[in-house]
């Protein structure tokens, strides 16, 4: 065996041991930046569209979800490529299929909270539980920013939601404190996911 197949082969098994470990997550964090678009997006839209009708805003939501995840999907196949790893590893295959297991959820409980046009309780729901998913993302791959991010937003949804219920605001689009929910969303989905990744994108440059 010559000097370069043995250089190769020891490659070979530091990336074998990285993945059987379940210590490896190549991920481009470029993705964080269409889920923030995507937030923005939702945020601003969701009672026009679901204005239009529950079974129209509920397909709509879910179809610029779908997008979302088949984006995100291309992106984690390139970069695994780049590592010879042609399908998801156990990592990434449990966080993608808890953020889908989330949405579906929040896409059926948007559906019921519209039809009384409780929206607020919508956009705290979609804060709090996508916000887990981000604790979930910091917690697996040890992000501690996406950590604090998640805390910090499922604490912040349930206050708000405990302060619209006592203050009876749960119902309507027009109120001040609609408006301030959805600044808090926009915060809380969209600024402080594209700032923590633009962070990780950072580090990993340097790291490298």
């Amino acid at each position: 065996m010559s000097e370069k197949e043995e250089v190769l082969r020891q490659i070979s098994e530091i990336k074998n041991h990285l993945i059987d470990k379940q210590s490896f997550f190549p991920y481009d964090y470029n993705a964080c930046y269409i889920w923030s678009i995507i937030a923005l997006v939702l945020t601003l839209t969701m009672p026009l569209v679901y204005g239009h009708g529950v079974l129209i805003g509920s397909i709509a939501v879910a179809l610029l979800l779908g997008f979302g995840f088949v984006v995100e999907g291309l992106m984690i196949k390139k970069v695994n490529q780049n590592y010879d790893i042609d399908e998801y590893t156990s990592k990434q295959e449990f966080l993608s299929k808890t953020f889908i297991m989330i949405t579906f959820f929040l896409i059926a409980l948007s559906a019921i909270l519209a039809i009384y046009e409780l929206f607020i309780p919508i956009y705290l729901s979609w804060l709090a539980l996508i916000s887990f998913g981000y604790y979930l993302i910091g917690f697996i791959i040890n992000v501690k920013n996406f950590r604090l991010m998640g805390e910090f937003n499922i604490f912040l949804a349930t206050l708000l939601l405990f302060i619209a219920f006592l203050t009876n605001q749960l119902e309507g689009v027009e109120s001040i404190f609609f408006r301030v929910i959805q600044g808090v969303l926009i915060l809380g989905l969209t600024i402080f996911p594209t700032i923590i990744a633009w962070q990780q994108k950072k580090e990993e440059a340097y790291s490298v």
